[in-house]
């Protein structure tokens, strides 16, 4: 029993001990230390990797605006008449449009 005991009050003599205290004091506060840096390094590294995602959804809106653009005036009536014999098309003399009738269905 005396065994036991004595184990504890050695335990506590070491801790008593202004050395051991320091040199345990300064060894948390580097731990603490690393591993603040390791979040502040976490933390930069994220927010470098949100900065160029927010870049280059910058970019591809505007790369989508000019291609809208683009879609649009390839799409008017001047560029399509411009581009006519190349797309093989015809001018019509007469047009016949179909005119749906109301509360009609088919049935197979």
């Amino acid at each position: 029993m005396e065994v036991q005991g004595g184990g504890k009050n050695i335990f506590i003599k070491i801790l008593k001990n202004p050395r051991v205290l320091s040199v345990l004091s300064v060894g948390c506060m580097l731990a603490f230390g690393v591993l603040y840096v390791g979040q502040v390094n976490s933390a930069a590294t994220k927010g470098y990797a949100v900065r160029s995602l927010k870049e280059k959804n910058i970019e591809l809106r505007q790369e989508r605006d000019r291609l809208d653009i683009r879609i649009a005036k390839l799409r008017s009536i001047d560029s399509v008449t411009a581009r006519e014999s190349f797309l093989g098309l015809q001018k019509i003399e007469h047009a016949t449009f179909v005119k749906p009738v109301a509360n009609v269905v088919a049935v197979r």
